[in-house]
């Protein structure tokens, strides 16, 4: 059933932009910063949905900001890994309270929460969300821990911030396609993981994910019986020139996502930023809104399962 307290796709979108102006004017950035620094041994960071993509960049920022080795995870894989490489964990939630977060904490690391919301007993790296979203797949949600990891890394750059804010690509959508293959490296694996996730989520159609190396060996078989839509980060390098030559007759339609930055964690940001504005376009040619989405009593289910994983 739909909860009618959701918000529109366009609403969540109109409020984007302030809402994570707001948190970083609410949030104390100078104790969250004296945090992540004291991250100066092997790390975990979990996180499940739109925060497995906020794990996703927190791991790339702690790994290249404090030069150590920070590891992203599923929060399920803590159960049946080897775990005494590792001195921390993080768990990355909106709400701080799923069976993720627990998963995360059964162990003897020691425990750390990135949430919008404190746990007792837990060290917490808060930011704070005075205008909270209300919505199926989370915009700002997603972006505003996101935008805190960045300011960390840029050493609180904010107008490099807005800047990368206000970016646009014009993006050319063919409403009937449904399926996508996408074209990464590290340098876009956030993003990438945030179309991944929300494609799927949002019921827009099939992602399916090649690294740009691992494509040359053998995935590129897919495209002699089926020609799908293309969704590559161009970084103007030698095999990209190749690629946008060469596969302009395997598929239907190639959408670029530029790459204006050369830093590795600015550039995911900035394409982060980019993806969601791709994923707007295509829901609205699809006619759909993956803010506000009916919630099967399976659905409502699976989300509260609270046993053994």
């Amino acid at each position: 059933m739909l909860n009618e307290r959701m918000e529109t796709m366009e609403y969540c979108f109109g409020r984007l932009n302030s809402r994570i102006i707001s948190v970083i004017k609410d949030t104390d950035l100078n104790e969250v910063f004296e945090k992540l620094r004291g991250l100066d041994k092997p790390t975990i960071v979990t996180g499940v949905g739109g925060s497995s993509v906020v794990s996703a960049f927190f791991s790339k920022v702690i790994e290249n900001k404090n030069h150590v080795i920070c590891t992203d995870m599923m929060p399920r894989d803590l159960l049946y890994r080897d775990l005494k490489g590792y001195r921390n964990v993080v768990a990355c939630s909106y709400s701080g309270n799923n069976i993720g977060v627990r998963a995360s904490f059964e162990n003897d690391l020691n425990h750390y929460l990135f949430s919008a919301n404190k746990k007792d007993g837990i060290n917490s790296i808060q930011y704070v969300v005075n205008d909270p979203e209300v919505s199926f797949i989370s915009v700002a949600g997603t972006m505003m821990p996101l935008a805190v990891l960045f300011l960390y890394y840029t050493d609180n750059n904010v107008e490099l911030l807005k800047q990368i804010l206000a970016s646009d690509a014009g993006f050319n959508i063919d409403p009937d396609n449904m399926v996508y293959e996408i074209m990464f490296g590290y340098e876009n694996r956030v993003s990438a993981r945030l179309l991944e996730s929300t494609i799927t989520e949002g019921a827009l159609g099939v992602p399916l994910l090649h690294d740009k190396y691992n494509y040359c060996h053998g995935r590129y078989q897919l495209n002699v019986r089926e020609k799908n839509d293309l969704i590559y980060f161009v970084r103007d390098t030698e095999l990209d020139e190749l690629y946008l030559k060469e596969l302009k007759e395997c598929y239907d339609r190639i959408i670029c996502i530029p790459q204006k930055y050369q830093d590795p964690i600015i550039a995911d940001f900035h394409t982060a930023i980019l993806c969601f504005k791709l994923l707007k376009k295509m829901a609205e040619a699809k006619g759909t809104d993956f803010c506000r989405k009916d919630v099967p009593d399976h659905g409502q289910m699976f989300y509260t399962f609270k046993g053994k994983m």
